[in-house]
């Protein structure tokens, strides 16, 4: 279990990852969120959901794609409820009580996550770039046997007239 999974944070023996539910996209029900960052009462949590809306319009997000409504049945009575994405749990979590120990504790969450998908991304960037300077070296080595066979003496004098052609610049010029 990588240090991630493990941080995941937790409420009565509950993990946040543990208690998400799939049907065409993973979400979390707002109900279930509201009890693992113990809240006792449905109007407190609200705001903070309230808040997390608010900062998805204001950021031109579309608040249905991420706040689904729903009434379901739990125990016989119906209950409306919200089927919450990943990130408007997060927007939640960022906008819950902090003076909440649960909450603090999935901020911290969240905040580790952010960092790591962060991380992921910036490895990937280098990995691309690796992948197309390699490309290109290829390339260059095709290109430079294919030239060599076609009686062109100097490359570099070949290599230039392409970026003259190209840009109208010579190379030290670009």
């Amino acid at each position: 279990m990588s240090q991630l999974e493990a941080f995941g944070f937790e409420s009565a023996g509950q993990n946040f990852e543990d208690n998400s539910n799939e049907n065409g996209f993973t979400f979390w029900y707002a109900t279930k969120v509201m009890e693992m960052l113990d809240y006792e009462g449905w109007s407190s949590f609200q705001k903070a959901i309230n808040k997390a809306m608010a900062t998805c319009t204001s950021l031109n997000i579309p608040v249905i794609e991420n706040f689904l409504q729903e009434v379901r049945i739990i125990d016989g009575k119906q209950v409306n409820d919200i089927k919450l994405s990943r990130f408007a749990c997060y927007l939640t979590v960022m906008n819950g009580d902090t003076r909440k120990p649960a909450v603090a504790k999935a901020q911290a969450y969240f905040a580790s996550l952010a960092g790591a998908v962060q991380h992921y991304l910036e490895e990937s960037e280098k990995v691309e770039r690796i992948q197309i300077r390699n490309e290109i070296s290829e390339r260059e080595i095709s290109l430079s046997s294919v030239v060599k066979r076609a009686g062109v003496q100097i490359y570099g004098y070949f290599q230039n007239a392409g970026y003259r052609g190209m840009y109208n610049k010579n190379i030290n010029q670009l």
